[in-house]
């Protein structure tokens, strides 16, 4: 019987790396594909006004997804039952939408939005909700070894969304109407989903023999991890803010175009890591801490790896191959386009560590270092975007990610040792 779940657990778990991968890959590459439909049946600025209604949205996201994807999938024990991730997800979703809203107006007022603007900020924000109330169920699925049942969620939902959107754009050749309906299909899809998940698999799981109920618990033991991955967002996002005010949309939707393989660079280190969580955790929580650091520094070495490659890649054919993808000529962005790839290896170093640092249950050490590069980054962005307008952008936003890394990874090797 021990060897049969042994096959069974193999099985689910070549699943999941496949059905992550695709599904993670989609999620990525949901910008990339948006625009690209944009930059054909639109124009520039509609573009950019895409870009910074897709970087408000995902910096609201991080609220409402709480930075506890990696605390649930890493509660093995369990310490806090589905009832409470759900009851906090509910909480953390009505936040985020409070919160962009407030966000929304200040900026219209102070930096002026027209009207397709402002609608299509907060559409969007509506379209990412979707995600945040998918992931506490994927959290779960991957909790009780089933990340495959998530994959394919969010494979399915993402490709589906993206066709709908694409469609619509290319009919109606607008953005605001295109964003209506495929969020309304997207809402409508996940609701469907979970419903089939429920009566195939019995998921998610309720986890009664959790030690807490206490939403309230959750929230507060997650703090850190908001608070980390929310400062983390908007300091990748604050070059944009400052585009946003001093610039105009054309420039957003340029700096938007060499920004994309950033995303390109995390998504594949995700691959590599996402998958390892719930085995680092059981490596940790059994007292395998040399086993945990070995496999831990294995994984720093494939990201290094990747990110070597996709610099290389960046400077050989991104420009040409971004072009095309955007019909818009890069060409004096090339050096731009290479030192963002290399920032987004910092972000990925960055994020594996958060994870590692996650699994210790460590995550309150966190807020300090994403504080100071917070503050950093708010300094930084104005001048520099100013005095050297997307170049400046792109030396803020890679000495940034650089720090954090560095300081996570301090931070890591001093606590794992401990």
């Amino acid at each position: 019987m021990s060897d049969d779940n042994n096959l069974v657990e193999e099985r689910y778990r070549r699943s999941a790396y496949v059905w992550n991968t695709a599904g993670s890959m989609l999620n990525a590459f949901q910008s990339v594909v948006m625009l690209m439909v944009l930059t054909r049946v639109c124009d520039l600025a509609t573009a950019g006004i895409f870009t910074i209604a897709y970087a408000n949205a995902n910096l609201f996201l991080t609220m409402g997804n709480y930075g506890m994807r990696n605390f649930e999938a890493s509660d093995v024990k369990p310490e806090f039952s589905f009832g409470a991730y759900w009851r906090s997800r509910v909480v953390t979703d009505v936040a985020m939408l409070v919160c962009s809203t407030a966000y929304l107006c200040w900026s219209a007022a102070t930096v002026g939005y027209s009207t397709e603007k402002f609608v299509a900020i907060a559409l969007m924000a509506v379209f990412k909700l979707v995600d945040s109330v998918e992931d506490v169920f994927d959290g779960n699925y991957q909790q009780h070894g089933r990340l495959d049942v998530g994959g394919k969620l969010l494979t399915l939902r993402t490709g589906s969304a993206l066709v709908v959107f694409g469609v619509c754009a290319v009919v109606l050749k607008s953005l605001v109407p295109a964003l209506t309906i495929a969020t309304a299909f997207t809402g409508a899809f996940l609701v469907a989903g979970l419903v089939a998940i429920r009566r195939r698999h019995a998921m998610p799981a309720a986890d009664a023999s959790a030690s807490s109920h206490s939403p309230w618990l959750l929230l507060r033991n997650c703090f850190p991890l908001f608070l980390a991955s929310f400062l983390l967002f908007y300091v990748g996002n604050a070059p944009k803010y400052a585009i946003d005010a001093l610039m105009s949309d054309a420039a957003q939707a340029q700096y938007g175009f060499i920004a994309m393989p950033v995303f390109v660079v995390g998504l594949l280190a995700q691959f590599i890591y996402m998958p390892m969580i719930e085995p680092l955790s059981r490596m940790w929580n059994d007292g395998d801490a040399p086993g945990f650091r070995h496999a831990f520094v294995k994984q720093i070495l494939l990201v290094l790896g990747i990110t070597a490659v996709c610099v290389a890649g960046a400077w050989l054919l991104g420009v040409p191959v971004l072009g095309w993808l955007y019909n818009t000529d890069l060409s004096p962005f090339q050096v731009e386009l290479c030192v963002l790839v290399a920032g987004g290896g910092f972000l990925a170093l960055a994020s594996l560590f958060t994870m590692g640092i996650t699994i210790m249950r460590k995550q309150r050490l966190l807020v300090w270092g994403y504080v100071v590069v917070a503050v950093a980054a708010w300094a930084l962005s104005t001048p520099l975007v100013s005095a050297w307008g997307i170049a400046g952008a792109s030396w803020a936003y890679i000495a940034c990610m650089a720090v954090l890394a560095l300081w996570f990874g301090g931070l890591f090797v001093l606590e794992s040792r401990g």
